[in-house]
This record gives C-alpha cells, structure tokens and sequence, in this order.
C-alpha cells in the first residue's frame, strides 16, 4: 500500500473513530440523563403515592367520624358544612399537585392515558398511574380507589353501599421535576464532564493520526531520500544506466495508467523503474561498461544483476519493489531468467518494465551497436508479442511508443574525466598503458557520439622484434617495448595513441601538428639490431571514414 493510500486509510479511521467516540460519548450522556430522569420520575411516584395514601386515610377518618355522630341531624349537618374535597385540594396545592375526589358514578373527560388508568383502578381495584406529556412538562397523573368500608356504610351518605364496592377515585396529578430542577449543580457537572470527556478523547483520536501522519511522511521522505541515493550511486557508476531507468520509469508508468491503473500503481512502477536496474552496482566494469557483446560467461554475470536488485531492495523501505524488480527480465514464454517464470506467473508491474525496458533498449545507443528507430523498435516489439512479452501489454504500448518522443543523445560515450577512465579501462593496454586496437575500432563504431575529428593518423612498426624476445626473454621484451612507448609518448604527448597487433602503434592527431623527430626512437632501437618504419597518412574530414579503410590504407600505403 502506498504512503498517500497509508496516510487517506489512517484518516478515515480517525473520522470513524471521531463518529464513534461521539457517538459512544452520546450514548453514555444519554444513558446517565435517563437514569437520572427515571430517579426523579420515581422518586415522584413516591411521593405522591404517599400523598395518595394520606388523602385516603384522611378521608376514611372522616366518614368514621360522621358515623359517630349522635343524630341524623348531626350527620346531615357534618354532610353540609364538611368541606373535605376543598380541604384536601389545598393541602395538595401546597404541595404543588392537584387532587380531585370523584365518585365512580360522575363522568370524566380526561386524557386517553389518564382515563386508562381510572379504567385499570376500576376493574382492579388497585392503585394505577399514568405519565401525562403536556405543551413544556410531563405529570404523574396517579389514581387510587375508594372502596366501602363499614363506616362508609354506616354513615347514610353511602347507606347504599356494600363493604368492598367502588366508591370513587382519589385522584392526584403532579409535575415530573426535570433533573435540572432537582439538582442543577450536578447537572452542570455532568455535562462538563462529557463535554469534556468527548473534546479529551478527538484530542487523542486526532494527536495520534497527526503523529501517524507525520510518522508516515518522514518514512516516505526517507524512502525518496534512499532512493535518490541509490539513484545517484548508479549514475556515478554509469550514467547511461540511470538515464535509461528513468526513461523506463515513465513508459512504464505512462503503460499503467493506458491499462487502466491507479496513480498509486503509476507511482509505484515509476519507482520500480527507477531502480529495477541498481543490481548492476555490482557488475565489474569490464563487463558492464563493455563496448562489444557479451560472451557466455559474462552475459551469465550480467543476467545475476536482477537478483542482485532483488538483494538490495528486499529490506525496508523498498521491499515492496523487490520482487517487481526481480522479475523484470522473466518472458511471457517461460525462457527468461531468473526463474523462468511463464504468462500470468510473472507479476504484471514486471510485465511492463519488461516492455519498457525493451523499447529503450532498442531505441538507444549502445557502446556495441547503434540504436533503431521508432518503427523498428515497435516492429520489434509486435513480432515478440506472446513470446517474449504479454499480448495485452504490446497493445497498450504501441499506441504510447508511436507518441513518444524519442530522447536524442543517448550513448555510453564517456561524459567527463573519471568516466573516460574507467570507461576505457576495457580498451587499455595493459603493458604500455596505450589505447588497444578495440578501443580504435569502437571510435570508428561511433564517430557520430564522438567529439573527436582525426587530421590525420601515423604509423610506428617495430620491425623484427619477435627476433628481441627470441633472444632476451619475454619479460626483458615487456621491459623494452615499454621503453619505446615512452618515447613515443614524449614525442606525441597531445596525441591519442593506439598499440595495434603487438609492434605495430598508431598515433592519431586530433589537432595540428608538425612532424616529429624520430632520432631518439631510432637511436634507442639501434642499440639493439632493431628499427621503426613510420608512415604518415593525412585524412580528409570530408570523407567518411572506418577502420576497416583506415586499415587498407596503410597496408596499402606508398611512399
């Protein structure tokens, strides 16, 4: 996964943290209230139960009282000025409900909820209670049975009755205090608490993804860092190769995005691509660097550059490029390296770099051959198409090649001083320290890379000198053939010095020069019953040259 899908994925998390800390903290808040709200409504309950049970009790004194009264005259006249339903209103007033006393006869318009529970007390005979939503409020309406006993009967107000029948209803209504009203102090408390709960917890939520964040960017610098160094490394050690991996970088990712791949997928083949050659860091330069083609034991060493790009990436933090690396130069048909994986076997990011890598290839100029063009290349690429790459790629990629813009100038030419050297390291003398006669032949190959222009060329042949190592020894010849191209060198400091097939040198000027004085040479090779022949051929820079025609002319050279 990438960085920026890594970085998109821990932000979502935080979000959906974020919702259910909210609504975890909700939930909680929630439940605290309505408990607190259910204590209330049960407290109230109490209490007017209680309330409930006093009127009652208050009421059956009174009929008792009416009973002993001495005369129908006095009961009549308890029955007239007796005031008890208005007494009992008011002592419920003060106490902030409202009571009624109804018999069961009279006719009520109540709410549908209240008038349930006067329906429940009649037919139960048990105390019932409904919980009323007004306009701001809500009210306990509670009901409580007045049911005969032997002083309702007894006194001639309820003469009628039989002991256990209805009566009435008590009835007592009273607001359900909010919690905010029984106690605002906790109240305050408790939604500072939450609040604050909730603020502590997307502090945490948040300071943790910003962490993750910062976390994740500062490894991706550090990726990017790795990488460039990496990068850099293999241009110092060859700057054909690292020119060509960025270019092999945007086919690549320009063939994903054409396949219908995300940026992510673009992003990481583009790195792929950048490093999919870095194993070459540990190919010596005398085969990396070559300008002829490989034979098979160097080629096998070539090819071992894959597994060791696998080795270098395989640790953090490139890991998740390694195997896409390591598979880079596998074939759809099963014959590449290095395990000959075939089709749908090799992963499809290595598919591409394969085609990518290819058209470059192609498409470039390499120290053994010159590049082909465009069309050639994409030709090419057809006619390999389900045998050294994937058929659904080759689609994709000639439509993105037939638009590229090919880049111009690429070559393994040297570019500065330490690149020459180790460059011509190949193509080097190892006795005398002159260039060989490879190193001419590839100047020729590609004279058009080359900022060099020949003037005109001269020919040293040290005649007979076999008859010298015949008669002092090989080392004692090493030692005296170098002594002679010191002097060659003292004589043509300027110039670029070729020893071709043994004793023969070629000196080429690159520059005007006058003729040199050969004495010294001469006069050294006397000594020893041994002389230089010297021919000198003017070129002309209209006319093309190889080293095929230099070679006839001075075979064929005349005097």
């Amino acid at each position: 996964m990438s960085t920026h899908k890594r970085i998109k994925y821990f932000k979502q998390i935080a979000i959906l943290l974020t919702i259910f800390w909210t609504l975890l903290t909700a939930i909680f808040a929630f439940y605290q209230f309505y408990n607190e709200e259910k204590h209330i409504v049960k407290s109230s309950l109490e209490k007017i139960k209680g309330v409930s049970e006093q009127s009652v009790a208050f009421i059956y004194w009174a009929y008792d009282q009416k009973a002993k009264a001495l005369s129908d005259d006095q009961k009549y006249s308890i029955r007239n000025n007796f005031f008890l339903k208005e007494l009992l209103a008011v002592l419920a007033k003060q106490s902030e409900m409202d009571l009624r006393i109804e018999p069961v006869s009279k006719e009520l318009t109540l709410p549908s909820s209240a008038m349930r529970a006067i329906t429940n007390t009649k037919n139960t005979l048990q105390d019932h209670f409904a919980i009323l939503k007004k306009e701001k409020y809500e009210t306990i309406f509670y009901v409580k049975p007045l049911i005969a006993n032997t002083n309702c009967i007894t006194c001639h107000v309820h003469s009628g009755e039989r002991v256990g029948s209805l009566l009435g209803y008590t009835s007592i209504e009273m607001k359900i205090p909010t919690f905010k009203e029984v106690n605002a102090q906790s109240y305050y408390f408790l939604i500072s608490m939450y609040i604050g709960t909730w603020f502590l917890g997307l502090f945490a939520i948040w300071w943790i993804h910003l962490k993750g964040k910062n976390y994740l960017n500062e490894k991706t610098k550090l990726y990017e860092e790795s990488m460039y160094g990496l990068i850099d490394m293999m241009e110092k050690r060859d700057s054909y190769t690292a020119g060509h991996s960025q270019r092999v970088a945007e086919y690549s990712r320009l063939i994903v995005l054409a396949s219908g791949g995300s940026h992510d997928d673009a992003d990481f083949v583009y790195k792929a691509g950048m490093l999919h050659d870095i194993g070459k860091i540990e190919i010596p330069d005398a085969i990396l660097l070559k300008p002829d083609k490989l034979n098979e034991t160097e080629y096998a060493l070539i090819k071992r550059h894959s597994t060791a790009s696998y080795e270098l990436l395989c640790r953090e933090p490139f890991s998740s490029l390694a195997n896409i690396v390591l598979h880079h130069h596998e074939r759809y048909d099963g014959k590449g390296y290095p395990d000959g994986l075939k089709g749908e076997q090799i992963p499809f990011l290595s598919q591409i770099i394969t085609v990518a890598d290819a058209f470059d290839a192609m498409t470039t100029n390499r120290a053994y051959r010159k590049s082909l063009s465009k069309e050639q290349a994409i030709a090419i690429l057809d006619e390999e198409s389900g045998k050294q790459f994937n058929p659904f790629i080759i689609t994709l990629a000639k439509s993105i090649f037939a638009d590229i813009v090919l880049p111009e100038n690429t070559t393994q030419m040297p570019k500065d001083l330490l690149e020459e050297m180790r460059f011509s390291y190949y193509f080097r003398d190892q006795l005398t320290g002159f260039y060989n006669i490879n190193y001419l032949k590839f100047i020729f190959a590609h004279a058009r890379d080359c900022a060099v222009k020949m003037l005109c060329v001269d020919h040293l042949n040290c005649t007979q000198f076999s008859v010298y190592n015949k008669q002092h020894g090989w080392k004692n010849g090493d030692l005296f053939l170098q002594r002679i191209a010191n002097e060659i060198h003292t004589i043509y400091p300027e110039a670029m010095i070729v020893r071709a097939y043994s004793d023969n040198f070629l000196v080429l000027h690159t520059t005007p020069h006058e003729h040199m004085d050969y004495a010294r040479i001469d006069a050294l090779l006397e000594e020893h019953g041994l002389r230089m022949n010297y021919q000198h051929i003017d070129l002309d820079m209209q006319e093309p040259i190889t080293f095929e025609i230099l070679e006839d002319k001075l075979l064929n050279f005349k005097k």
